[in-house]
């Protein structure tokens, strides 16, 4: 009995021995196993919001384009499309950024989940969960280079603290959020954890250039098989997102750096760049393979990404040879030459510095670094010392002597470098880029550095910045000071420093930052275990070896790093799965029921006008510069935001897009101040970029030369639909006019608001604000325009106003012509310390239809030029509103006149026969008054007549109506049609019965 007793409690001890090794070997595969699960069920927590009705929606506007790709290559797998001929009319578009590695790979995932034949629905949820699947794997690269740098602990500790942090990255990698932007992260993570492994490999096994020419491909076998792999990595990296070629311009800084320290130290550089050479020429052939254009572009897959990455190799293996040639070099020689050189450098600067050429402050930092490098040694008067000094001097002056041969000798090139220097990590968007929201700024022109910068990135990573400030700090000492120098350190301190000036120069970026950040927290954790003397947990470890003061530190370190970003212990509300749980689709929502209508109401492409044409929706279109559409093909005017929405929701043809393809266009026309240069300017789109200046430079006389200058083809290019919305009108308002201008502050103006019977200046819209199209269009339903109706409205009400507040006894503007909730607005009007002014209701989309119009003729009985106006009473079926449609034309001496019409009395078209099914219907005929006279008239207009081009004119008799039935029209003869526009239907806040907000006439 008791044998067997004995017998058991050492089976049982043998077990828990066991379990307990396991433990210790493992501990950090189950540890990193539960914080992706946890990431991935924050991810998926908004699922629902984006699931309405059984229809998948995301967030944004790319997301939506990335379901047109991803569709495309389910279809076509695993191709992606190369050319879109519903996006950016009339020309198309490449969409390679939006074409990618990750639509393929989504692509497949829907494949295999729908067992080769996925539905539609299938592959929007594919899409849908992508965004939490890319992020959860971010934590297997993070886990791997925490633990290179600083053991498993600190991995551990790294994958914790990018689980709990809040802000850009974890919202771009939540579920909805399905943009390539994740899979941008993931894949730049696996390059520079490949990327330190290639290095650590060299150190070790030192691949020197005689092996290379004794072709000792043993030797360099395991360097060269994870450079290999981690100039692969860098290559499909930038198949996800091509503009990720700025990460081999971070190697080249790395490389610059790593090999002069390397020959400084009076170690051989050779292994390095092995290293480089491998990288560079991996990464280039890689692109090679999918390469989409055959010139210099960014956002494509093109010779740029090709050619810096055999740059890179290049400038490896020169740097490598004239390191050896500076060996064999006579001191004085160099000493001579790097004193010109250095010379040069600074009269260089100077000169650029006179001569605003900012390209030649890009070294600026190499030189005072390098040139007080030598300065120092050649005060020492070491003569080898001052030799190696003379090396780093050296290479910083054919920097910028190559930067210099490059403006000069190709001066696109260097444009194409200097920009995307500027916008990613130099502070100097454009105006235009800085509408861009993603595209901001951390730090605002005009605002305090420091302060700003500490707010924001405190709302994005709590004390983890801070942490990692301290662990980049302790990380570079350690690189200096210790006694095993590992190049791999040098490169996460290069790579954390470029990836704080991408985060600061674009908001965007940071979700980047996010991974350095959570390395360099579990370096400083894992440092802390190691100088508090706490062994890694390991199969030789005994607990008797760990001291409570040690456990204590660990822990308290831990606290201060991860406890304030805990959903349980948090003290705020932007956890991440507060967060998470609070992402939804957006206004494209209130887009939906337009696109929807858009689709199943209006010509499909191919058919506008009677024609019988098609434009598959998936089919394959070769890359060229300017698709040749057929007729009936039409293109879709709206602001660049909403190109995406039109092209999938509406199966439509935007003109512009969320590229910024011709945004400017766009915004030439919204900013339009009378009808005749918008048209034209529509008339002239399909070969307007043969004008010799730019569009918002062009006058009516050089749109009208370009329409004559046509083709027949391009002739019958045409845009038929306008869609505008609030935030258009509203918001958004200001980043169209940066476009093009005139300044968005020329469209407000002071003027008088009566309140509480004292008149109160304030600011508002000013009378070229109502001018433009866009406020013509949206606010005053097209009164006055020839060839615009409208075909439907958005059911979904907004309510637009201006806001006053008193403060101490003074009113001010605390908001000007900005969207609000209608029953906010209407608290408003009861509160006494707040003034509504300037209110309007609206639908949130309106959608224009633009017809040729019809013509009616008459001749009035008067013996001098007279206005005549033209009416109809129009009836909304989505807003159960109704409203009229005047148009105001002068006579002539005789009395005759014309007016051009846009809207039918009747609705005898179908879709089928080319036009659209509105929901904005004439509930009479027209009215035909004449100012001054009691002459009247009624007219029908068939919808035939205003689908005509250059159709007979509709004539009206008129005929005594036994009184003056215009009286509240203007007599003056040179009422514009603005002025002439009745205002009865303007709409206003009234409280009904029920309590709800309506409009009212």
């Amino acid at each position: 009995m008791s044998t067997s007793t004995g017998e058991q409690t050492e089976s049982e001890q043998v077990s828990s021995d066991s379990v307990i090794d396991l433990f210790k070997r493992w501990y950090h595969v189950p540890g990193v196993g539960l914080i992706m699960a946890f990431m991935l069920w924050v991810r998926l927590q908004p699922l629902d919001n984006f699931i309405r009705n059984g229809e998948v929606f995301y967030a944004g506007n790319d997301a939506w384009y990335h379901l047109r790709q991803t569709s495309y290559t389910v279809r076509h797998w695993p191709t992606t499309m190369p050319y879109d001929v519903y996006s950016e009319f009339p020309t198309g578009v490449r969409a390679d950024q939006f074409g990618t590695l990750f639509d393929q790979l989504v692509a497949t995932g829907a494949l295999i989940v729908g067992l080769g034949d996925p539905s539609q629905h299938t592959i929007a949820m594919s899409l849908l969960v992508a965004p939490a699947v890319f992020g959860m794997l971010v934590a297997i690269p993070t886990y791997f280079i925490g633990r290179r740098l600083a053991g498993r602990f600190a991995g551990v500790t790294a994958a914790l603290v990018l689980a709990l942090l809040p802000g850009v990255f974890l919202r771009r990698s939540t579920a909805g959020f399905s943009d390539h932007h994740v899979a941008e992260v993931l894949f730049q993570a696996i390059t520079v954890l490949g990327i330190m492994v290639a290095l650590r490999s060299a150190e070790r096994e030192k691949p020197i250039y005689e092996l290379v020419a004794d072709r000792d491909w043993d030797a360099m076998r395991t360097p060269g098989k994870w450079a290999a792999l981690a100039g692969i990595s860098a290559g499909l990296y930038m198949w996800v997102w091509p503009p990720a070629v700025v990460l081999l311009g971070i190697l080249g800084v790395f490389f610059a750096i790593a090999l002069s320290i390397e020959y400084f130290a009076g170690r051989s550089p050779d292994h390095l760049a092995f290293t480089g050479i491998v990288v560079g020429v991996a990464a280039g052939f890689t692109v090679l393979l999918s390469i989409d254009e055959f010139g210099l572009a960014v956002t494509s897959l093109s010779f740029l990404q090709v050619g810096l990455g055999l740059g890179l190799a290049a400038g490896c293996a020169f740097m490598a040879w004239l390191a050896r040639v500076w060996d064999s070099t006579d001191t004085d020689l160099l000493r001579n030459a790097s004193l010109g050189a250095f010379g040069l450098l600074f009269l260089g600067i100077i000169l650029g510095a006179v001569a605003d050429l900012p390209f030649l402050g890009l070294p600026f930092a190499l030189v005072l670094v390098f040139g007080g490098l030598f300065g120092a040694v050649a005060y020492m008067r070491d003569e080898k010392a001052e030799k190696k000094a003379y090396y780093p001097v050296a290479i910083s002056s054919i920097l910028v002597a190559g930067l210099t041969v490059l403006k000069l000798a190709l001066p696109d090139a260097f444009g194409i470098l200097i920009r995307n220097v500027n916008r990613t990590i130099a502070f100097a968007q454009s105006d235009t880029t800085l509408t861009i929201g993603e595209a901001q700024a951390v730090v605002g022109a005009g605002e305090p550095f420091i302060q700003t910068m500490t707010q924001f990135m405190g709302a994005q990573y709590g004390l983890t910045y801070v942490v990692a400030a301290a662990a980049f700090l302790w990380l570079g000492w350690d690189l200096y000071s210790s006694d095993e120098y590992r190049a791999e350190y040098l490169f996460v301190l290069v790579w954390a420093v470029f990836m704080f000036l991408m985060a600061m120069t674009q908001v965007r970026f940071n979700y980047y930052f996010v991974v350095t950040v959570a390395v360099l927290n579990g370096y400083f954790i894992g440092r802390v275990v190691q100088v508090v003397g706490l062994p890694e947990i390991s199969t030789d470890i005994s607990y008797s070896d760990i001291k409570p003061y040690q456990v204590m530190s660990i822990v308290a370190v831990v606290m201060l790093v991860v406890m304030p970003l805990t959903p349980v212990l948090a003290m705020t509300s932007t956890t991440v799965d507060a967060q998470a749980d609070s992402m939804g689709p957006g206004s494209v929502m209130l887009w939906d029921n337009s696109t929807d209508w858009m689709e199943k109401n209006t010509p499909e492409p191919g058919q506008y006008g009677g024609a019988s044409n098609e434009l598959p929706y998936y089919a394959t279109y070769e890359n060229q510069d300017d698709f040749a559409y057929p007729n009936g093909a039409y293109g879709v005017m709206s602001w660049w935001d909403y190109g995406h929405w039109i092209t999938v929701k509406g199966e439509r043809i935007p003109v512009a897009n969320p590229f910024q393809h011709n945004a400017r266009e766009a915004s030439d026309y919204l900013l339009a101040q009378n009808e005749t240069h918008a048209n034209l300017l529509l008339e002239a789109l399909p070969n307007i970029r043969e004008a010799d200046k730019p569009v918002d430079q062009l006058s009516n006389e050089d749109l009208q030369r370009l329409v004559d200058q046509q083709n027949d083809q391009q002739a019958g290019e045409d845009t038929r639909y306008v869609m505008i919305d609030y935030q258009m009108a509203t918001s958004k308002f200001g980043a169209i006019a940066t476009w093009t201008g005139p300044n968005p502050q020329t469209y407000y103006t002071n003027k008088q608001v009566n309140i509480n019977n004292s008149s109160v200046v304030l600011p508002g819209m000013s009378e070229q604000y109502e001018k433009t199209m866009l406020s013509r269009l949206y606010y005053d339903d097209a009164k006055g325009l020839e060839h615009y109706r409208l075909v439907h409205e958005n059911p979904s009400r907004v309510g637009i106003a201006s806001v006053a507040v008193n403060r101490e006894g003074q009113w001010r503007a605390a908001a000007v012509n900005r969207a609000f909730n209608v029953q906010q607005l209407l608290q408003y009007q009861f509160s006494p310390q707040v003034q509504v002014y300037d209110t309007q209701i609206e639908s949130a989309v309106k959608t224009y239809e633009r017809v040729p119009g019809a013509t009616i003729a008459g001749q009035a009985d008067v013996s001098s030029a007279t206005n005549v106006t033209a009416r109809v009473e129009l009836s909304s079926q989505t807003t159960n509103r109704t409203f009229n449609y005047t148009q105001t034309v002068q006579t002539d001496g005789q009395g005759n006149f014309e007016l051009t019409v846009p809207y039918a009395t009747d609705d005898a078209m179908s879709v089928e026969e080319g036009t659209s099914d509105p929901t904005v219907e004439a509930t009479g005929e027209y009215t035909i008054t004449v100012a001054g006279s009691n002459e009247t008239g009624t007219v029908a207009v068939p919808e035939s007549a205003i689908m005509t081009e250059d159709g007979e004119p509709i004539t009206v008799d008129l005929s005594a109506s036994g009184g003056n039935t215009n009286s509240s029209i203007s007599t003056d003869a040179n009422a514009t049609d603005s002025e002439s526009s009745a205002d009865d239907d303007k709409p206003r806040l009234v409280q009904s019965d029920s309590g709800t907000v309506a409009r009212a006439a």
